[in-house]
């Protein structure tokens, strides 16, 4: 039973990554929301009730694409927080910039498209999140009128500085642009922490 369990299993992970490659691929083609479930169905080479059996309609489709890669960032950021190493604020940063170096075609290809606006607004989300985690650990509160504003603050900045290097040809490494954002982001944190507390961000 659970050798069966596991083929089918292995069944499902297959048709849904399927399905993810495709619109993957028809987004660096052309912008997300002229995309159609038709053609994603023809690009993965399926039929449009497995397409339904997986997923209720294109955006859950992008969601669990975005799913996957929120899920890598966060086991990133826990392994820094609990490292016992000092804090590793914004661990996010050098994950993300490398999966989008690695997906250079894509990235670009969202980030060129005026309606590419929906998905970068789901990305930047996603890092809010992210950011939100590492301030809370700083020991920025939620009774912190101003935190949400840094959150947001920080995960835009992030955004707008890797459309630029991606744009810019990645001039700089992963680690530079690494660097950069992260000194541009304690500054951030500086008006509201203790500057002893942030120096101690590495």
């Amino acid at each position: 039973m659970n050798k069966q369990r596991k083929v089918e299993d292995r069944r499902i992970q297959r048709t849904r990554a399927l399905l993810q490659n495709a619109l993957v691929s028809l987004m660096i083609e052309k912008a997300y929301e002229s995309i159609t479930v038709q053609e994603i169905i023809d690009r993965a080479n399926v039929g449009r009730a497995t397409f339904y059996a997986h997923f209720a309609d294109k955006e859950s489709l992008l969601t669990s694409r975005l799913e996957d890669l929120r899920a890598a960032l966060l086991r990133h950021q826990r392994e820094a927080l609990s490292s016992g190493n000092g804090i590793r604020t914004f661990s996010f940063s050098r994950a993300m910039l490398e999966h989008a170096s690695d997906s250079l075609t894509l990235w670009r290809g969202i980030a060129g498209k005026e309606s590419g606006t929906f998905v970068m607004a789901r990305i930047q989300d996603m890092l809010a999140e992210l950011v939100r985690n590492d301030v809370a650990a700083l020991g920025l509160t939620r009774k912190s009128p101003d935190r949400e504003a840094l959150v947001q603050h920080l995960a835009g900045g992030f955004i707008a500085l890797m459309v630029w290097w991606l744009n810019e040809g990645k001039q700089l490494s992963v680690e530079e642009i690494d660097g950069r954002f992260t000194r541009l982001a304690l500054h951030g944190l500086a008006a509201f922490l203790p500057t002893a507390q942030v120096r101690r961000v590495r």
